[in-house]
């Protein structure tokens, strides 16, 4: 009997170094990633022909007030607003409830060093 060689050439992992190997997606999930602009695209077609350019715009002078609202670098900012505009509040994900930043084992930084560091004034640490 003779074998048969296929023509499908897989990469070999194993005798190549894996740093330099592009990393093989499944189409669905460039469908995922690119959810929420679809819908978002949609849904602000439909508004359109529903409602008019002027509810679009409208909506999106909205988004661009409310993204402006953020509290102190320290205090979380909870962007309520835009989320509720955004419709991201009527699901609960994982992103909701884990890996919150007061649970966290390390020290929050403090008020003061954060706004030294955004208003760029602080002393570099080779200094101090």
């Amino acid at each position: 009997m003779s074998q048969v060689k296929t023509s499908i050439d897989l990469p070999d992992l194993v005798s190549h170094n894996t740093s330099n190997v592009q990393r093989y997606s499944h189409p669905v999930e460039s469908i995922q990633r690119n959810q929420y602009s679809v819908d978002t695209r949609l849904k602000t077609f439909a508004a359109s022909n529903v409602f008019g350019q002027h509810m679009v715009l409208h909506n999106e002078i909205e988004k661009q007030i409310y993204s402006q609202f953020k509290r102190l670098p320290t205090l979380n900012s909870s962007m309520i607003a835009l989320e509720t505009v955004l419709g991201l509040d009527e699901d609960i994900d994982f992103e909701d409830y884990l890996n919150d930043p007061l649970m966290s084992e390390t020290p929050l930084p403090t008020l003061h060093s954060q706004m030294e560091t955004k208003l760029g004034i602080a002393m570099p640490k080779s200094i101090i």
